[in-house]
């Protein structure tokens, strides 16, 4: 086993334990349910793996109970930020159900499709969590994407912790489909890129979320409404829609 097997995850606790110390030093857990539940979970996630890493059957037993609730608990956290500053949003009625939606669809289609054609070396139900958790990151990216472009396109200003919460939900999720990409592509040919792709992109997104929370809440933690009222939103998003078209003419 390669030493950085070791080193990553420690450090990966360690800026998760300052973290979850800035989280409640600064208030910001109060805000930020999903967000705490998910570093906190990560943080016990860290431990049980370093108890276990020397013992292969423990530690695959770990990996499989908690990937499912690490998996949901990010998607969470990542739509926790995104209706925060996009919560005007849920008065459209379509918009509020699109995103859960298309979220629950894409998870639902990739987990059966895994269990019906797993892998040889894979159990059916393996297969299911590992292509829920893959197709996650891409949803996340999605996110993510959504999120930057609607905050561009409204102008709607930077908030620093919910722009820097999905940014590095946004780059973690990124690292994890790069890593599959390498070795779907170039198999055992780039094998430490492709495992450790992810686990570099966690510590990265780890740095992204400290250099948030060292940051006290805006206006008491009030959130900032991006568009007033339902008229306004809208006029907003005729806006978009007239955009679109005269871009794709």
């Amino acid at each position: 086993m390669h030493w950085i097997e070791f080193v990553l995850p420690a450090l990966g606790g360690v800026l998760e334990v300052s973290i979850i110390a800035f989280l409640i030093r600064r208030g910001i857990q109060s805000e930020f349910h999903a967000y705490t539940i998910y570093i906190v979970f990560a943080l016990a996630q860290v431990i049980a793996g370093e108890l276990t890493i020397l013992h292969p059957a423990e530690y695959l037993y770990v990996f499989w109970i908690t990937s499912p609730v690490e998996v949901g608990l990010t998607l969470l956290a990542v739509l926790e930020s995104f209706w925060r500053v996009f919560r005007s949003f849920r008065l459209l009625s379509w918009f509020r159900f699109v995103l859960p939606v298309a979220i629950g669809t894409a998870m639902t289609y990739s987990a059966v499709q895994g269990y019906r054609f797993p892998p040889i070396e894979t159990t059916p139900a393996g297969a299911a969590m590992i292509n829920a958790a893959m197709t996650s990151h891409y949803v996340i990216l999605a996110v993510a994407l959504l999120f930057f472009l609607l905050a561009g396109f409204f102008h709607i200003p930077a908030r620093i912790h919910e722009h820097r919460f999905v940014l590095g939900f946004g780059v973690a999720s990124l690292a994890a489909v790069l890593g599959a990409s390498v070795r779907a592509v170039f198999g055992s040919r780039f094998e430490f890129v492709s495992m450790q792709a992810q686990p570099i992109g966690y510590i990265v997104a780890l740095l992204i979320w400290l250099f948030a929370v060292v940051h006290p809440l805006p206006n008491g933690g009030a959130v900032v409404q991006p568009v007033e009222n339902l008229e306004s939103l809208k006029f907003q998003l005729r806006n978009l829609r007239s955009f679109v078209r005269k871009s794709t003419r």
